[in-house]
């Protein structure tokens, strides 16, 4: 028996996919609802059918998807800026519409965010505010921003979640997981791709950004790592933070949006783009832990110091993960396809039985596009954007926080040139890069895989002898079986059980045809049956010709269907 949630939760789910949908038609993306089966939705009433607007005729159709993610709220606008960082996936028209997604949204007023603070600190919010601003500094599709002071005199700020956030999220997770499962069912390559996975990934990321708790550990977790005396992070309140509201101390600083005041101030803003761009390069190359959003609004400027704020998503970048990239850097410049392809597979998940032949190939392109190009003229960012282009076309699963890096450093491209148009983040790059290649021939690199290996060794001597026990026993007790996995076993085995079925088929209706030509040839009494307590006569020999006949009919058009003569 279903319980109240699990009814409620379906009824908000269907009602939510039903305005999905007609969001879809109404900006003329009705070929999508077909595709993705939403049709099931839509009211069958003709005066409820809705209607594409005129307007959106004068608009591409990756200007449509960009409005129709503008107007299904908080998690589609987070898979649009998700998507703006994935060439691999889509077109360029759709990247560029993509990244002019924002998160900015219209504010709740001040009377439904302040009963969320005290719900969540169980108390008035004079207890724990002197000050309070009902005028928020920001406001977002999941949150919004007051500043506060607290009863100390610090000045804070205040991380409200909308209300009613979380329940149109959850519902558009589900409904999203959903039509990914729906899609795969459908769609072999949807299915190879493992869209369903992708799905659970983004779903995890933004349940974390929810909770507000994990962004106040996020922060700490940085500010714990990062030991740069140029970087503010700013302190998380903890008797102030729940799930739903965060308390930070507030930095007094310009953001980089305000290229007009950063002018007005005095700053050059060519040296600023060099400042941001040391600041994210060395938490990536040198602290392994980086703050994943670096949009403008989130840098700010704070005299001599860069400030840093929304901390929903952090990436890691471990050790394995930059002696990969040094590996893949090495093998592009020695021209070794086959180096690329290994380094390539041990950082993803590929399927065992996968041909490498394609990707190789692709990997020789590669070779050929840089063919010109040494250490310091590789060009980081598209290096990154090719390998993961080629990666997702063969399938390979590449690590998370790999594309996040991506996605950091590409958004960190487009934050510089906008503070300087001339400013070319791979010279600021480069002597990372350089460093990566040297560590792979370093003492210590090579001291660390002695190590390494030794260790496996170590494992491998104390498992050998069990194994080898245990294959010895089986042996002697005539239990030994080996598994085998022929690549298309399982397609010649069901075309073999194919040909026997219409062989044995046939031999049916052979028989039949003898027997009927026999019963003919034995006489009036064994030609004819005569149904009991009737005057009913069937002709045995004949009905069994026209089955015969019909049989093989049946059996000649298989064949034909299946182009098997």
């Amino acid at each position: 028996m279903l319980s109240r949630f699990s009814l409620r939760s379906t009824a908000v789910e269907i009602t939510r996919a039903r305005h999905i949908a007609e969001v879809l038609i109404r900006n003329g993306l009705g070929f999508l609802v077909e595709t993705t089966g939403l049709t099931r939705f839509i009211p069958r009433w003709p005066f409820r059918q809705p209607e594409a607007d005129r307007r959106v005729a004068t608009l591409t159709v990756p200007q449509r998807v960009r409005v129709t993610l503008e107007q299904l709220g908080p998690t589609f606008i987070k898979l649009g800026q998700l998507l703006s960082t994935r060439p691999d996936i889509l077109p360029p028209a759709y990247i560029v519409e993509l990244s002019k997604l924002l998160d900015d949204t219209p504010p709740v007023p001040v009377g439904e965010i302040i009963p969320i603070i005290e719900q969540e600190f169980g108390g008035p919010l004079e207890r724990f505010f002197a000050h309070f601003d009902e005028s928020p500094l920001a406001s977002a599709s999941i949150g919004q921003v007051h500043q506060a002071t607290l009863h100390d005199g610090q000045q804070v700020v205040v991380k409200v979640q909308r209300p009613g956030t979380e329940e149109i999220i959850e519902a558009d997770l589900h409904l999203l997981m959903t039509q990914a499962k729906f899609l795969e069912g459908r769609s072999e390559t949807l299915s190879h791709y493992g869209l369903v996975d992708i799905v659970q990934e983004f779903s995890q990321a933004l349940r974390d950004e929810l909770d507000y708790t994990s962004e106040g550990r996020n922060a700490d977790r940085l500010r714990a790592l990062i030991q740069a005396p140029d970087v503010i992070i700013p302190r998380v309140y903890w008797k102030l933070t729940t799930r739903r509201v965060l308390t930070m101390a507030a930095l007094e600083g310009i953001k980089l949006t305000e290229l007009a005041r950063l002018r007005a101030y005095g700053y050059d803003l060519r040296t600023v783009a060099e400042r941001v761009a040391q600041v994210y390069l060395h938490q990536v190359f040198i602290y392994g832990i980086f703050h994943g959003d670096p949009h403008p609004a989130n840098i700010l400027l704070c005299d001599t110091k860069i400030g840093l704020v929304d901390f929903g998503i952090v990436g890691y970048v471990t050790t394995r993960v930059k002696e990969d990239l040094g590996d893949l850097l090495f093998a592009l410049v020695q021209r070794s396809a086959d180096a690329m392809v290994h380094i390539v597979v041990r950082m993803g998940a590929v399927e065992p039985a996968s041909d490498l032949t394609p990707l190789r190939r692709d990997m020789q392109r590669l070779i050929v596009r840089y063919y010109q190009a040494d250490l310091i003229s590789i060009p980081m960012i598209q290096f990154l954007q090719d390998i993961m282009g080629v990666a997702f076309r063969h399938r390979v699963r590449l690590p998370p926080d790999l594309t996040l890096l991506t996605r950091t450093v590409l958004i960190l491209e487009g934050v510089t040139r906008k503070l300087d148009p001339t400013f070319n983040i791979s010279e600021q790059i480069e002597p990372f890069v350089i460093d990566l290649v040297k560590q792979r021939f370093s003492l210590k690199r090579g001291f660390l895989d002695a190590i390494n290996t030794w260790r496996e060794l170590e494992a491998l001597m104390q498992v050998l002898p069990h194994r080898l026990d245990s294959i010895t026993s089986q042996m002697e007790q005539s239990k030994f079986t080996l598994g085998i996995r022929v690549r298309d076993l399982d397609e010649a085995l069901g075309n073999l059980d194919s040909m026997g079925n219409r062989l044995a088929f046939s031999i049916v209706v052979a028989a039949i045809i003898v027997g009927s030509a026999l019963l003919l040839l034995a006489g009036v009494d064994a030609r004819i049956f005569r149904v009991p307590f009737t005057e009913i006569i069937l002709p045995i020999p004949q009905i069994g010709f026209l089955m015969a006949g019909l049989l093989g009919a049946w059996l000649l058009f298989s064949i034909l269907r299946h182009k098997g003569l």
